[in-house]
């Protein structure tokens, strides 16, 4: 579906945003993009999605080069970002990338894009019937896609993409603006796509919890190099013996120099450790803690998903784990 070889870009500034990566996203599959801002990620998707053409290296979509044959995916590719208005319909020199049109209804804006995807009628009625019930946009129909708020328009712009059906759908920070009803609407719309149309989805978003509920591959972009590759069950597994243990303290504060453990904080009367229980178990430094000191209060805390992709970042940049 998607094969990146050596893919290199850096722009005039000397900044390199894609370093050399290489990688290969199968059809159907859900991938999750994480990085910081400037890490490179909405980079690799211009990239991905013919957009910008990269220095060396090269990326296939479709076993063809996305680059110079825009027309041709049309159909086959919805881009939408949530960060600004991602361009035109497919008019052979412009990828179709923006769903809307800015001087134009939503309404109109669906008829049009009916017409040049060439939706049959009943099958048109359907899925926007259905759409616009799940994105709740029926009563903005009439409005111009101008006069939209953000939230409203990602509704809007969403609603237009899935309209066609893409083979490959790439959304870049889509939950900008978007409340808790209207992202449960979209996680379970990505969901049933990606499983029953076999729709290959790569999403960047700073709310790593969304990613984990809709993606089943991360991949880990900094200084636009590729740190991570996998599940969000390797990463699990190979970080999920950093733990945190938080006290308050009665009296003195015990000194914890000739533990292994990670690191240690000390804030008034609380103190939080850090350590790898394959190096000491908990019950260990407990114990060790009770001998010590008296203690009021006792949390014992696995890391989050996003305190373990920070960790990792950390590492990559040879800092100390969780801060």
């Amino acid at each position: 579906m998607i094969i990146a070889k050596n893919l290199c870009k850096t722009f005039q500034s000397g900044i390199t945003a894609v370093n050399n990566l290489s990688f290969h996203i199968s059809r159907g599959e859900t991938v999750g993009l994480i990085g910081a801002n400037g890490a490179g990620k909405t980079t690799l998707i211009r990239l991905i999605a013919g957009l910008l053409k990269p220095d060396s290296g090269f990326v296939r979509l479709f076993e063809e080069n996305p680059i110079g044959r825009k027309a041709k995916y049309g159909p086959y590719m919805g881009l939408i970002s949530g960060q600004q208005k991602t361009g035109a319909y497919s008019t052979g020199k412009v990828i179709s990338t923006a769903a809307l049109q800015d001087d134009l209804t939503v309404e109109l804006n669906m008829q049009i894009i009916k017409s040049i995807y060439k939706i049959p009628d009943d099958l048109y009625n359907l899925r926007l019937s259905t759409l616009s019930d799940s994105f709740g946009i029926k009563s903005i129909m009439h409005y111009r896609a101008d006069q939209l708020s953000l939230g409203q328009r990602m509704r809007a712009e969403l609603t237009a993409v899935l309209l066609y059906e893409p083979k490959l759908l790439i959304l870049d920070e889509p939950f900008i603006g978007i409340d808790l009803i209207a992202r449960e609407a979209i996680r379970q719309n990505l969901q049933y796509i990606a499983k029953n149309r076999n729709t290959t989805i790569i999403l960047t978003t700073h709310n790593v919890e969304e990613i984990e509920k809709i993606c089943e591959r991360v991949m880990l972009i900094d200084k636009g190099n590729l740190i991570f590759n996998g599940s969000f069950d390797r990463i699990k597994y190979t970080h999920a013996s950093i733990n945190s243990l938080s006290a308050v303290l009665i009296d003195k504060i015990p000194d914890m120099q000739d533990l292994p453990i990670i690191r240690y904080s000390v804030e008034n009367n609380k103190i939080k450790v850090w350590y790898d229980s394959t190096a000491i178990h908990t019950k260990d430094i407990t114990s060790y803690l009770l001998s010590q000191c008296e203690i009021k209060d006792l949390l014992i805390k696995k890391p989050t998903v996003e305190e373990i992709i920070s960790g990792i970042y950390k590492e990559d940049n040879n800092e100390q784990y969780y801060h």
